[in-house]
C-alpha cells in the first residue's frame, strides 16, 4: 500500500520534497485526491515501506504532518494515526 501525505501548506510540500528526495526516496507530488479532502492542493505520495523513515525526516525537520492516509489496492483511503 502506498501512502498519501498532507501537509499544512504548498511550501511545506516543496520543503519536504527537496528533503525527502535528498535521502533517496523515491515519491511523487500528486493532487490531493477528493476522497480525503474537498481542498485543492498537492499531497506526497509514498512508496510501500518507505513510511517510517520518512515520518522521521519530516519529524526531525519539523515539518508538521497534517493528515496521513494509506491507499487500499481498491484506491479506498484508511486514515493513519500516528
Amino acid at each position: 500500500m502506498k501512502s498519501i501525505v498532507l501537509l499544512e501548506s504548498i511550501h511545506q510540500v516543496m520543503r519536504a520534497e527537496k528533503l525527502l528526495k535528498a535521502e533517496g526516496m523515491k515519491i511523487d507530488l500528486i493532487p490531493v485526491p477528493r476522497e480525503i479532502s474537498s481542498n485543492c492542493g498537492i499531497a506526497i505520495e509514498l512508496p510501500e515501506g518507505s513510511e517510517e523513515d520518512a515520518l522521521r525526516i519530516l519529524e526531525n525537520s519539523r515539518i508538521p504532518i497534517q493528515e496521513w492516509y494509506l491507499r487500499g489496492k481498491k484506491g479506498d483511503f484508511q486514515r493513519r494515526e500516528r
